[in-house]
């Protein structure tokens, strides 16, 4: 592959696109669900995909935890990953 100097205009940046959904589809739901899913495929500790999520570093997942709430995120995890194990006292 060819090397060149990045130039001011090109494409290279990144850029956010929502698309809309049919009415009743919870927009949020779908995101996160196909972030948990993706990264549950790669193997990832369900510990550190909820960093990804409290993480403003990662505006995605961040942003779907500052308007849902730790509560819906948690929610989701546990159906995608099963529940996580009680601690017997």
């Amino acid at each position: 592959m060819a090397e060149k100097e990045l130039e001011a205009d090109d494409p290279y940046e990144l850029v956010n696109v929502r698309f809309p959904f049919e009415p009743g589809v919870d927009g949020d739901e779908v995101m996160a669900r196909v972030f948990i899913e993706e990264y549950a495929l790669m193997g990832m500790p369900r510990q550190k995909l909820l960093n990804l999520f409290r993480s403003p570093y990662f505006a995605g997942t961040h942003a779907i935890l500052a308007n849902r709430g730790e509560g819906f995120v948690h929610r989701l995890v546990d159906e995608v990953y099963g529940p996580e194990a009680q601690e017997v006292s």
